[in-house]
């Protein structure tokens, strides 16, 4: 007994695994309409089978604008040493 899961990513039917280019698509086509937030109106208004929680960080880690993917810089790693 205790609380359910406040996820609903275990519920039958939805989607686990590797997004499709096309789920981005439909994900970053939302967002720049309706804007960032609300996750969990997300996959009702988008027919996404994923759950709030994995369209909120598929938006947040991987398909947000300015995020940078790739090596430090010098300056970056002068700086992580310094604060070590």
């Amino acid at each position: 007994m205790g609380r359910p899961p406040w996820c609903e990513c275990d519920k039958a039917g939805i989607k686990k695994g590797p997004w499709t280019p096309e789920e981005d698509l439909i994900l970053v086509s939302y967002i720049h309409e309706h804007g960032a937030g609300r996750w969990r109106l997300v996959p009702v208004n988008t027919g996404l089978m994923r759950c709030s929680k994995s369209c909120r960080l598929r938006w947040t880690n991987y398909l947000r604008p300015g995020i940078r993917r790739g090596n430090f810089t010098p300056r970056e790693e002068r700086v992580i040493v310094h604060l070590q």
